[in-house]
């Protein structure tokens, strides 16, 4: 597959190949891909909590609160926090 950059990324994609974080614009591109195709995986994902909660399949605020407070213990206690 060929594709076209658009001029004004052309300068950016040239940067990052310039500074060595890309071998070349195909890398460049594919990097992009990714990112787009987490960023949608991340919406669905999202989007699913939204329909969870609209179901009534939330966790109480306070619940999630003393979970992540004794992860934030574990932690700085330097446990695992595998049980």
């Amino acid at each position: 597959m060929s594709t076209d950059i658009p001029q004004d990324l052309v300068p950016f994609v040239d940067r990052l190949i310039a500074e060595r974080r890309y071998l070349s614009k195909d890398e460049v591109v594919a990097e992009g891909l990714r990112l787009l195709q987490a960023r949608e995986a991340l919406r669905q994902e999202v989007q699913a909590g939204f329909e969870q909660l609209d179901a009534g399949r939330g966790i109480p605020a306070d619940e999630v609160y003393a979970r992540v407070d004794e992860r934030i213990r574990q932690i700085e206690e330097g446990e695992n926090g595998a049980n």
